[in-house]
């Protein structure tokens, strides 16, 4: 049938890919999946003096270079105990949250931005929290 063994193998290995390539698929399922492995995001928890927990990110499905950060206050982040938040918007990516003052009684955070471009420029965003209460200093 066949003349030579790369004629059949060839001829084996595209009727195996013509069949997956013939499977139907959600068109919503690779669009959820393409963005899954093509976006990147800044999250980090801080622990504070106090017991609690912050959770810092970026929003997620924004673009890297520009949107908004998040931060979240949680009386146990592995209960998922919530507690308050705030966001603001960002003109660049995360490059480090860091605690600035950690008493047990009043924190302040401080997130520094970085812009896109060849310029770099870096800003800084300070989150005060008192007790349960946080805002923007």
């Amino acid at each position: 049938m066949f003349k030579s063994p790369s004629i059949l193998v060839c001829s084996l290995l595209l009727s195996a890919c013509s069949v997956n390539l013939q499977q139907a698929e959600d068109p919503s399922t690779k669009q959820l999946v393409r963005e899954k492995n093509s976006f990147q995001v800044y999250v980090t928890k801080v622990e504070l003096a106090s017991g609690y927990t912050l959770v810092v990110s970026e929003g997620l499905l924004e673009p890297r270079s520009i949107g908004s950060v998040t931060v979240k206050l949680y009386r146990d982040l592995t209960l998922g105990d919530f507690v308050s938040a705030v966001s603001f918007s960002r003109d660049g990516t995360i490059f480090e949250s860091v605690l600035v003052e950690n008493a047990t009684n009043k924190q302040q955070l401080s997130i520094t931005t970085v812009t896109a471009g060849s310029g770099n420029y870096q800003t800084s965003q300070f989150i005060c929290i008192q007790g349960e209460k946080m805002s923007l200093c």
